[in-house]
């Protein structure tokens, strides 16, 4: 079968097997960084339970707490614009299938700010090397926090770009499946900040 062939064929694929397709795509995704997130957890929590003479922390320092509870307030505040986009926008009702233009923007503007936050807050820990196991396991928490906003941001840009060019009509699970990593983001970084204080 030639290439051009196959590329014909996926451009006349049926509509429930692209939705099918996009949504089992995004699902694995999320899977398998779920397995990632959990071993980090684990593993800091299993570092945790061993630190029988107290020197898991070492000498170092939790997080300031301030910056990462308005992170987490950016964050959640950014899902729940997306969820009230997401459901205009699948609708199709009175918006055309657009849904109200400003709660996505409110949603992605926050995802950059925290964006921009996280990686502040990742680059002022204020460890030196050597890093103690607590230390590493911060930093390591936050910069994963950091990646999993970042491609949140890069889907959001790309969701702007079809919202933009009027693209996203006729392809609405687009916006469904770009909310599953969006949720994820969300959940995710909340799970990991919740543990760095528990663990400290």
């Amino acid at each position: 079968m030639s290439s051009r062939s196959v590329f014909e064929e996926m451009h006349h694929m049926e509509p429930h097997v692209q939705v099918a397709r996009a949504r089992m795509g995004v699902i694995m995704l999320i899977v398998s960084d779920v397995l990632s997130v959990i071993a980090i957890l684990a593993a800091g929590g299993y570092l945790r339970t061993l630190d029988v003479q107290r020197q898991f922390g070492g000498t170092d320092h939790p997080p300031a707490f301030l910056p990462g509870l308005l992170l987490a307030a950016a964050l959640v505040v950014s899902g729940l614009c997306y969820f009230l986009w997401e459901r205009g926008a699948r609708s199709g009702g009175r918006s055309g299938g657009r849904g109200q233009r400003v709660f996505f923007f409110v949603a992605l503007l926050l995802l950059i700010v925290a964006l921009v936050g996280q990686i502040w807050v990742a680059r002022t820990l204020g460890y030196e090397a050597p890093f103690h196991a607590y230390a590493s396991l911060v930093l390591l928490l936050s910069w994963y926090s950091a990646v999993h906003t970042l491609l949140a941001v890069i889907v959001g840009l790309l969701l702007l770009g079809r919202m933009l060019r009027g693209r996203l009509a006729e392809h609405t699970y687009v916006v469904e499946v770009a909310g599953y990593w969006w949720y994820y983001t969300v959940i995710a970084a909340l799970l990991m900040w919740v543990f760095t204080y528990i663990i400290a």
